[in-house]
């Protein structure tokens, strides 16, 4: 509905004053210009009710999936019938809108086209929209807000940080797993079916057919790769040494959003190394998550929308299978969740642990007057894992470079953040 604006209201005051007056004062020649001042507001009033804009919005957003602090170009084209107006649109950045900006009349013949850019902060699928038309009278004593309605989400991924070569080797050298992985492959990768005539005999896996019972057939697919096994930390029990982040509608922390950064960065580095990314996380994550775009594009968006939850039942602590090699990153892991991690690395596979923000406190006991200050890290190095704790105001890379102790491309300014790494 229109309503006044802060001058329409004090032209309505101004007129009932002056009405006041001219009755106190006996000055009639007052009520003509108190009539003028009312009736100029509801004037404005029926201006601006009778000329309801009525548009059809699309909107284009380059790049479609943006990443965190990335500039997001958007296109906004309306059709339709509108006069003259202001325009406002809500994203997804502090204050919180874009604008405002002038919107010409828009016409059957004279679509219009807003264009401006916005800074996403946060990761997520934040929406985009939708955008208000304020139409006011020529002398603004009457507004109208318009609200669109339309809106569109977008996939904003977490910042990546290119990282250096570091403690996880490539596939292809002497260290990596290729050689393990494929004698895997061997055992693990062959899909069978029932036989079907024209099947040649070369092709009947023997082994199968004698568990099955009936002829079974090898069917050939595409070999996997060399994979490597990411794990991260979800579990809000993990995060509670650091102040919280309101990130959308959800609450986080400082430590876990640099967590999800820096697996992104790691999950990156390992793609473009010939890795397969496999994702583990200790809490289920989301069934329906985004997909964005390159060879761990599955990674990158569950890591957009992923959040911190409280654990379900207890943790696996199984050995996994394979000897693929381990990354962790986590923050105050109690030891449920230590194990659980522990238990992802298999014997002499290369295994590293990224732990950030300080170390949960640790009272000491009767039994035990100097507890160890940081028993999470001796833990893993303890397992035979490279591990190093940063603060959270530590660049990815130089967290990267912690973990093989490469003090010299450190800057001095994170030097000061990292801890000695131990393994």
């Amino acid at each position: 509905m229109p309503r006044l604006t802060a001058r329409g209201v004090a032209f309505l005051v101004a007129a009932v004053v002056l009405t006041v007056l001219a009755y106190l004062l006996e000055r009639p020649e007052l009520l003509p210009v108190a009539s003028i001042a009312a009736g100029a507001p509801l004037l404005a009033l029926a201006l601006v009710a009778t000329s309801r804009p009525q548009v059809r919005v699309g909107r284009q957003l380059e790049p479609a999936i943006a990443t965190e602090g990335e500039p997001v170009r958007v296109t906004v084209r309306l059709s339709g019938r509108a006069r003259a107006a202001e325009w406002v649109e809500r994203v997804p950045m502090i204050p919180g809108y874009a604008g405002p900006g002038r919107l010409p009349e828009v016409i059957a013949t004279r679509p219009a086209i807003v264009r401006y850019r916005y800074w996403p902060t946060r990761r997520g699928m934040p929406l985009v929209g939708p955008l208000l038309i304020e139409d006011r009278d020529p002398f603004a004593l009457a507004v109208r807000v318009t609200d669109t309605r339309v809106q569109v989400a977008q996939l904003v991924l977490p910042l990546v940080t290119p990282l250096p070569s570091g403690p996880v080797p490539d596939p292809s050298t002497e260290q990596g797993q290729r050689t393990a992985r494929s004698r895997e492959r061997a055992a693990d990768d062959v899909v069978t079916r029932e036989y079907r005539d024209g099947d040649a005999l070369r092709r009947v896996h023997w082994r199968v057919t004698a568990r099955q019972g009936e002829l079974m057939v090898r069917q050939d697919e595409p070999q996997a790769g060399p994979y490597a096994r990411l794990l991260l930390d979800t579990q809000a029990v993990g995060y509670r040494d650091s102040p919280p982040v309101r990130r959308s509608r959800a609450a986080s922390t400082a430590c876990f959003e640099w967590a999800v950064r820096m697996a992104a960065s790691v999950a990156t580095h390992l793609a473009e190394r010939g890795y397969t990314v496999d994702l583990v996380t200790p809490t289920p994550r989301a069934a329906d998550a985004p997909v964005a775009d390159g060879p761990v594009g599955d990674v990158l968006g569950e890591l957009a929308v992923i959040e911190l939850a409280e654990r379900v039942g207890e943790l696996d602590g199984r050995s996994a299978s394979g000897a693929p090699p381990v990354v962790a990153i986590a923050a105050a892991p109690d030891d449920a969740t230590v194990r659980w991690m522990l238990a992802q690395r298999t014997p002499r596979a290369p295994a590293v642990a990224l732990l950030v923000g300080a170390p949960a406190p640790v009272q000491p006991t009767a039994l035990d007057p100097n507890p160890d200050p940081d028993p999470v890290l001796s833990a893993f190095s303890a397992a035979g894992w490279r591990v190093a704790r940063v603060a959270v105001s530590a660049r990815p890379d130089d967290a990267w470079l912690a973990l093989i102790g490469d003090s010299a491309a450190v800057s001095a300014s994170a030097a000061q953040t990292l801890l000695v790494p131990r393994g």
